[in-house]
């Protein structure tokens, strides 16, 4: 079962407020991971050369998420290069009402 206690509204010394914001590190991971990105890729110790030119990391990491049987990779790769997939769902009428019954509930 979940930990009632995250359920309660902040309150004034409330240990679970970040007052800190996201670690100051991650600033620094994130610098290295694009470093890394922007380098070139290898394979057998070798540049791999595409279509004539050196592949860099993030581009070898896109194009096997491109070919990836994997739906979440394959996801991942469409919203990087066409925008994130939109999540809501819009449900107007067109000005007319709209009446939801829910299972269980009692109210007429």
């Amino acid at each position: 079962m979940a930990n009632e206690q995250n359920l309660k509204p902040f309150q004034k010394g409330d240990p679970r407020i970040n007052r800190k914001g996201r670690p100051k590190s991650f600033d620094a991971l994130r610098i290295l991971a694009q470093q890394i990105a922007h380098e070139e890729a290898t394979a057998g110790g070798q540049p791999v050369v595409i279509n004539g030119h050196r592949v860099t990391v993030a581009e070898a990491i896109l194009r096997t998420w491109a070919q990836s049987k994997n739906p979440q990779l394959a996801r991942s790769f469409i919203e990087i290069a066409f925008g994130k997939v939109p999540d809501g769902l819009d449900i107007t009428s067109g000005g007319s009402k709209i009446t939801v019954t829910l299972a269980g509930d009692d109210r007429d």
